[in-house]
């Protein structure tokens, strides 16, 4: 019969032949140093390196890092499965009970044993009694993964819990129950729960109080969890993915109050009932929510001294959704490439706040969002249509907007800003209706906003220039910058503003205007010269166009512009004939408009 460790190795008689005859260079190397490049090999690379030599062989069985990996899903021969089953459980028996004997130390376990056929399904309690002997040998870390039958659940055996060596340990139970047992890991730093069921609804409560000295969490692909509260005094990092959080008779709590908390993440998670989330954590730096479903009313009030980074990507929130910031430290948040179905509330107080980046988020239309319920809890942020975006941010002072929503102009944003300094918008233009208060402490803004709807002719396209929202939102947009000084704009919402008004927009401290230009350069010199009326302290302008345009060169281009001569010169057109750069005089104190520029 063929031995239970060649089996293991998986490879032909040729390739051991050519592994063999190869020039060995890791002979002359120490016993630590190999054990140590073991400790990044698979099972089977570990195995096949058994076949080498009698020396690799012994090696390999001395190793302080054991893996051992068996698929007993493939084949359906069931004698060939029996004998498999045998061969692997006797190698592995060996191989541990021999560590046992010799008393020789073990860092890492790995235990993967696939089989969902019930003939060969007991990797449970097989599985157990190897742990059992890893742990009399102070093992470090544990992989396990077995496959548990849901009706029968899964409880680690006592030695494990009261093992002094374990620092790490990842369960994966292919779905299965998992429970806790009434000990304690008093010295596990590194939990891993990876593919299981929890029913107990003080889970979180109980890892904090048995998990004395943990330091990092991960639950990927995890169900049944109602309730999430944690109070761990030594956990720094908390990464969430890939779970379920169900529905339940009571709303949801997800309560995070962790001192030495340093990096939240939560991916690819489903909040299916109304959740409350609260964080308390007075050392968390990071905090990353991203490709997550909220489906009903969620609150989430962010309580962190020490946050630096906030960043919500990539999810989709089925109700209305408040995002409550009390971070004093906080230097950049982003909300992007998130769907809304309600109005989302986002309130950050933070004196630290440098930034805020508001990105490809995107409104559902109104017959996905009529489908779900409506919030038990309205949010009262005043009067005004039900889907919009509202941000207040006190100490903002950059303000970074993009957007590719073809129809968010039909949804208004709010912003509550009063210091913000440097706002850079591009994309589609967004409605600015219930703007609360102006950017009365703007100084630079970097503007490129343009629809991205497309029309089969001219005339649809002309319709949809004339839409009264679009012409709205682009005049309560410049009077939102009229406080710049220095301005980088498209013509569009320029064009779109003089459709319905003759009067331009007053910038009094604008001093620098950069005008980007698309289309015929000449058919737009008309809008243009009547945006400049309203520039009494204009300095410098450059324009800049996509397409070669021969009027830069034209000597008569100030007075087409309504610029008085004697005011301005212009200092460079380029060769390209897509740019020319305008300068106001020195000394001249007279207005950019001239007066035969008005009667004309």
């Amino acid at each position: 019969m063929e031995s239970p460790f060649k089996s293991m190795a998986m490879s032909s008689d040729q390739d051991t032949r050519i592994l063999a005859c190869t020039h060995d260079r890791l002979s002359g190397l120490p016993d630590q140093v190999i054990y140590h490049i073991f400790s990044f090999l698979g099972a089977n690379d570990t195995a096949r390196l058994g076949l080498v030599s009698k020396r690799f062989k012994k090696l390999c069985s001395s190793s302080p890092y054991l893996n051992f990996v068996a698929d007993f899903d493939s084949g359906s021969d069931h004698s060939c499965l029996r004998t498999r089953y045998t061969d692997f459980c006797s190698y592995v028996d060996k191989v541990l009970r021999s560590r046992e004997k010799t008393g020789e130390g073990l860092v890492r376990l790995l235990v993967h044993w696939f089989c969902k056929q019930r003939r060969f399904d007991i990797g449970g309690s097989v599985v157990t009694s190897w742990v059992t002997v890893a742990t009399k040998c102070g093992v470090e870390e544990l992989d396990m993964l077995v496959h548990v039958d849901s009706l029968r659940g899964y409880s680690l055996p006592d030695c494990v819990y009261k093992c002094e060596s374990l620092r790490a340990l990842k369960l994966n139970l292919q779905m299965g129950r998992f429970s806790f047992q009434i000990l304690g890991f008093d010295w596990l730093k590194d939990l891993w729960l990876d593919s299981v069921t929890i029913g107990d609804k003080n889970f979180g409560q109980r890892i904090s109080d048995r998990c004395k000295c943990l330091k990092r969490l991960t639950l990927e692909n995890v169900d049944g969890i109602s309730d999430l509260t944690m109070t761990s005094s030594s956990l720094e990092d908390l990464e969430i993915s890939d779970c379920r959080f169900p529905n339940s008779f009571f709303d949801g709590k997800f309560n995070i109050s962790c001192s030495s908390l340093k990096v939240l993440t939560i991916s690819r998670c489903q909040f299916k009932a109304l959740w409350h989330v609260n964080l308390d954590c007075q050392s968390l730096k990071n905090m990353t929510v991203q490709d997550s479903e909220f489906g009903r009313f969620f609150v989430c009030k962010i309580d962190c001294e020490s946050l630096e980074t906030l960043k919500v990507c990539g999810s989709n929130f089925l109700e209305a959704c408040q995002l409550l910031v009390d971070c004093p430290s906080l230097i950049h948040a982003m909300i992007s490439s998130c769907r809304f179905a309600n109005v989302c509330f986002l309130n950050i107080k933070s004196s630290s706040l440098g930034g805020l980046t508001l990105s490809e988020c995107k409104f559902s239309s109104p017959e996905i969002g009529s489908q779900y319920s409506k919030p038990k809890k309205e949010i009262k942020v005043g009067a005004g249509p039900c889907r919009r975006i509202i941000m207040k941010a006190e100490n903002l002072e950059t303000l970074t907007v993009s957007s590719s929503d073809a129809y968010s102009y039909e949804f208004p944003l709010s912003i509550s800003a009063p210091k913000l300094k440097d706002l850079r918008w591009t994309g589609d233009p967004v409605d600015f209706s219930y703007l609360n208060q102006g950017m009365v402490s703007l100084l630079n803004a970097r503007i490129h906003i343009k629809p991205t709807c497309r029309h089969r002719s001219e005339e649809s396209d002309r319709r949809c220039k004339h839409s009264k929202s679009l012409i709205y939102c682009a005049a309560k947009f410049l009077q939102c910058l009229s406080e710049a000084r220095f301005l980088s704009i498209n013509t569009w919402p320029i064009e779109i503003f003089f459709m319905q008004n003759d009067s331009p927009i007053v910038f009094k401290k604008l001093q620098n205007l950069v005008l980007l230009t698309n289309g015929s350069f000449a058919d737009q010199i008309p809008t243009i010269a009547s945006f400049l009326r309203g520039l009494p302290n204009l300095r410098r302008l450059i324009i800049r166009c996509e397409q070669i345009s021969h009027e830069l060169s034209d000597p008569n281009l100030l007075n087409l512009l309504g610029l008085n001569s004697r005011s301005f010169n212009l200092t460079g057109v380029g060769q390209d004939l897509k740019n020319v750069k305008i300068e106001a005089v020195q000394g001249q104190a007279q207005s950019c408009v001239q007066n035969a520029g008005k009667r004309r």
